[in-house]
């Protein structure tokens, strides 16, 4: 790696255009020249900085300026911090806003998100910081953006509007998601880096940047029980960057046994697909458990259908030693598993808003985490130090959101929640001779169904069995019976831990399903499908 002594000094206005056509070296490691068009020095980012959009929200004048404060922003924040950065700026060039005047910030808050308009201020104080470029946004600017309240009306907040798609799920709305993911995992219809992402997102209610983070070693077992290390992703000053500060949390078993188990098979298939070069029995422990697996500007058609284990890289050496960024999935990458979570058979629905459930607003497993603390009367302490917040300014909105309101909620879908929610989504059988499976013994669930499914699974039949997909109810078996026990070891559940027993709520709702069906498949006659 090359980097030349006039990338190091400060540019002037007679030497700014040479500056801007110097290599300089981003903040991921790798080297990129401002003057392209495009940067995407790390490839594990999500999408590419585009900086000619970004300058024209300024006037010609200040153009070059603003391109050499976006240069020397990658130095300092991850290429996808600046890459959104650049998108809003650009935005705002198309609405005709221009950041550097005062007269516009309003307008900008309007148009803008929250996030969106601090990203701005963000980098307009950054720029105003940078003391090597000649041409700087003023000190009462930067003031300006500082004294403008970033927060619009609270009717627009998501966690207090308690937003079907944005906001925090209902109880339900959880366990028909957990129920789901742990049937389609079992059943080999979710793979496992898809599966874990989604469970340690429901369970700790951390932003994605900091599971994708995650590396093997982070997961470890010893005499205090099994434990997982989360990252920082907003910190300031020294408690910046990339892995650098960290909080230790407790972690059950099974998922823990769930990653070694991940972690085992990735390492055969690292020793296969490159079995030179690097010892993996040593790089494993700082192996993302969320891959970078192609390079997007070379893969081809064949290699996207059938990607590698790892990103064929160079740096795969240094996996011995530390982690690395370059290995990192990307946001938009996971954006796409989930996108195409969403659009699978029999995935859960909303009872709020009748399709399915929004997955891809990753942030809103954080308000649901955050709401789920408050309603079991946490302190805010406690809630800030679950959700990895340094005060508790953030979390006091979750207050606002009572059990309540949430239990008023539920009331008012429970009379129709049988029709929009599919909990059963098995198939019924007027035998056993016409069930798939229904000549092996192995696969007899009591007196009341047949497994229709190719693997064993985990589930605890037959009681989770009614609400999964290869589930087969016998058109004559008792299975009111099933319901009452059902019934009972929910209550008895309930009674001692609230949040586990509503895990029963979806097999309930699913076992009711059947019998409705069965009584209407008697009735008309009907034999099963």
């Amino acid at each position: 790696m090359n980097i030349s002594v006039e990338a190091l000094q400060a540019p002037k206005k007679d030497s700014l255009d040479a500056w801007l056509n110097t290599p300089r070296l981003a903040k991921c490691g790798e080297v990129f020249t401002p003057a392209e068009p495009l940067w995407k020095p790390d490839k594990a980012a999500g999408s590419s900085v585009n900086w000619e959009a970004a300058i024209a929200c300024v006037s010609p004048d200040w153009q070059p300026w603003l391109h050499a404060a976006l240069a020397y922003r990658m130095a300092e924040q991850a290429a996808d911090t600046v890459a959104r950065g650049a998108s809003v700026l650009s935005r705002a060039a198309q609405a005709g806003l221009a950041p550097l005047n005062e007269d516009h910030l309003i307008d900008l808050r309007e148009r803008f998100s929250d996030n969106e308009f601090s990203a701005i201020a963000a980098f307009i104080a950054f720029w105003h910081d940078c003391e090597s470029l000649e041409q700087r946004p003023s000190q009462t600017l930067v003031d300006a953006y500082k004294k403008l309240p970033r927060k619009k009306k609270s009717s627009n907040d998501v966690t207090l509007s308690l937003d079907p798609e944005k906001g925090p799920l209902t109880r339900f709305e959880q366990d028909s998601l957990h129920q789901w993911i742990h049937e389609h995992f079992c059943h080999g219809q979710l793979d496992p880096e898809q599966y874990l992402y989604l469970r340690i997102l429901m369970i700790y209610g951390q932003r994605g940047t900091q599971i994708r983070m995650m590396v093997f070693g982070d997961f470890t077992k010893s005499d205090q029980g099994c434990k997982i290390r989360i990252h920082y992703a907003k910190l300031k000053d020294d408690e910046a960057g990339w892995r650098k500060k960290s909080e230790i949390f407790s972690l059950d078993e099974d998922l823990y046994n769930t990653v070694q188990a991940y972690k085992s098979m990735v390492l055969a298939q690292l020793w296969q697909t490159y079995p030179d070069g690097v010892d993996w029995d040593a790089a494993i422990e700082n192996v993302p458990l969320f891959r970078q697996k192609l390079d997007d500007n070379k893969a081809g058609p064949r290699e996207r259908l059938n990607p590698p284990v790892l990103l064929d890289s160079p740096r795969q050496k240094g996996l011995e030693d530390t982690p690395d960024s370059t290995f990192h999935v990307s946001s938009g990458t996971i954006s796409v598993w989930l996108a195409r979570i969403e659009r699978m058979e029999g995935f859960p629905i909303s009872p709020r808003t009748h399709q399915p459930l929004k997955v891809t607003r990753g942030h809103r497993f954080r308000h649901t985490l955050g709401t789920d603390l408050s309603n079991a009367g946490l302190d805010e302490w406690t809630m800030a130090r679950a959700l990895m917040q340094k005060d508790t300014r953030t979390v006091r909105k979750y207050r606002a959101v009572s059990p309540e309101l949430l239990a008023l909620i539920d009331a008012k879908m429970s009379d129709h929640l049988a029709l929009v929610v599919n909990a059963f989504t098995g198939f019924i059988v007027t035998d056993r001779t016409s069930a798939k499976n229904g000549d092996r013994a192995d696969r007899q669930i009591e007196d009341v169904a047949v497994c229709g499914a190719t693997a064993a699974c985990h589930l605890d039949a037959p009681y989770t069995c009614y609400a999964c997909g290869k589930f087969q109810p016998l058109l004559h078996a008792n299975h009111r019976a099933v319901l009452e026990r059902l019934e009972r070891r929910r209550a008895q559940t309930i009674a001692t831990d609230k949040t586990t027993g509503v895990l029963w709520d979806r097999a309930i709702l699913a076992c009711r399903k059947v019998i409705l069906d069965c009584e209407a498949m008697r009735r008309s006659g009907r034999k099963g499908e």
